[in-house]
């Protein structure tokens, strides 16, 4: 039975990466058919000019790399039928889906996690994985490649590499960062704590000072040079000088609501979900005015991840001796717990949130526990990220299946309390475990 385990951790793994195929494949009517007719615009202003795409489409508002993903890539499937068109696509997000699996997997080898290939197939095999990216028809499977390959970067950056593998590993950081700028706005919140686990380790990464600046400068250049090309190649309207600033000033405005399907904690404060976020917040009777939910949200979120930031610092200054340069295994599992927390708090304190936006939190998060389970017991944990996972795929079924809508109180309010009590459980678990182990040497 042993010489077959390899084997059957093998076949999860490959059909992990399979299964994107099939359900598009076999349920091609499960998916988001307003956001795949939008790309079909935009792909005919990216066929007709793609510098004029954002003053030719004014339904174009996602930044340039998204829409050369999303339009831009549709515009290339030759085929007149758009049920074949949106069925090609979606093949090469499940192409995306699929490399995110290898990448998990190479994350998990690299935490020293036992069975990596196991683990990582049950992750890929997770509705949370595929749904909300090849199954609807949304390139956020994209910006999960970015992000993994970003720790992909940061793993290799602790190894101690040569001085020029640094500079290469850092340049490449940089770029990561602002592919992600420039892909969509929901992974900003992302590219944000990523920015600052790169600064804390760029920090903690050097030796002498003299180096911090050089390396910071590298950063700086490969992060700031891309969105400077594409913005010298494009033609905006008038009075914008970026379209980033573009997109950012003419984009939908979803924070103006309670929720759209989203899990926040104002969905307990209002009965009408789609009603607006700047009236003030009501409890029960009790008018709080001038507080709206909107503000308050904004105030929660800010005062969130402030408390985060210093903990994941705690938590690296108890897992660090005095002869370490940068990050050990520890610590970068720290950095997962942080970026999927960051992930999960927006969720759950900003107003006008979408039943999608926790596609960057679960893989993450289970990642982070699975290489925790060598170092303590968080079965539970992993058990209740599991149960998560599950309820809030089945919750994306429901929607494209139609059966959950914006007014559908209980199954969002259910959703939310449930992600809440997680986040107090992972919150806890980091907090107990950063207090309980010992300083670990150990390098990635």
């Amino acid at each position: 039975m042993k010489k077959l385990t390899p084997i059957i951790q093998w076949f999860i793994l490959l059909s992990a990466i399979l299964l994107p195929f099939l359900v598009v494949r076999f349920f091609p009517k499960l998916q988001h058919t307003t956001d795949l007719h939008t790309f079909g615009e935009w792909s005919k202003a990216w066929e007709k000019d793609w510098t004029m795409v954002y003053v030719n489409c004014e339904s174009c508002n996602y930044p340039f790399i998204g829409t050369l993903l999303s339009g831009g890539v549709m515009s290339t499937i030759d085929f007149e039928n758009t049920a074949r068109i949106n069925n090609r696509f979606r093949y090469y997000l499940a192409i995306v889906d699929g490399i995110n699996v290898l990448a998990i997997w190479f994350i998990l080898t690299s935490l020293q996690v036992k069975r990596a290939p196991l683990w990582a197939g049950v992750i890929g095999l997770l509705p949370t994985s595929w749904i909300g990216s090849s199954a609807w028809g949304q390139i956020d499977g994209v910006g999960q490649f970015f992000i993994l390959l970003f720790f992909i970067v940061l793993i290799f950056l602790n190894t101690k590499p040569t001085t020029l593998k640094r500079y290469l590993l850092l340049a490449a950081a940089g770029a990561l960062l602002s592919l992600m700028l420039l892909t969509k706005q929901l992974i900003y919140f992302s590219m944000a704590v990523l920015g600052l686990i790169l600064l804390v380790n760029l920090f903690q990464g050097v030796r002498t000072r003299k180096d911090l600046v050089p390396s910071m400068l590298t950063v700086a250049l490969a992060f700031i040079l891309p969105i400077l090309f594409i913005d010298a190649n494009l033609q905006l309207p008038a009075s914008y000088i970026s379209h980033i600033q573009y997109i950012l000033a003419t984009g939908s405005q979803h924070g103006d609501i309670i929720s759209s399907l989203g899990f926040n904690v104002w969905v307990f404060f209002s009965d009408n979900l789609l009603s607006s976020s700047h009236l003030p917040l009501q409890i029960g009777s009790l008018s709080l005015a001038p507080l709206s939910p909107y503000v308050a949200g904004l105030s929660l979120f800010f005062a969130l991840n402030v408390a985060l930031f210093f903990l994941f610092l705690r938590d690296l200054r108890r897992h660090t001796t005095s002869d370490l340069v940068g990050f050990n295994k520890d610590q970068l599992i720290s950095a997962l717990i942080y970026f999927s927390l960051v992930n999960l708090g927006f969720n759950l304190t900003l107003t006008g949130t979408h039943e999608r936006y926790l596609y960057h939190f679960y893989p993450f998060v289970i990642m982070a526990c699975l290489a925790w389970l060598a170092r303590a017991d968080k079965r539970v944990l992993l058990f209740s990220l599991f149960a998560g996972s599950l309820f809030y795929g089945a919750f994306l079924y429901g929607y494209l299946a139609l059966m959950i809508r914006p007014l559908n109180l209980i199954a969002i309010r259910l959703g939310t309390f449930i992600h809440l009590v997680l986040f107090v459980f992972i919150l806890y678990s980091w907090i107990r475990n950063s207090n309980s182990q010992a300083v670990s040497p150990s390098r990635t």
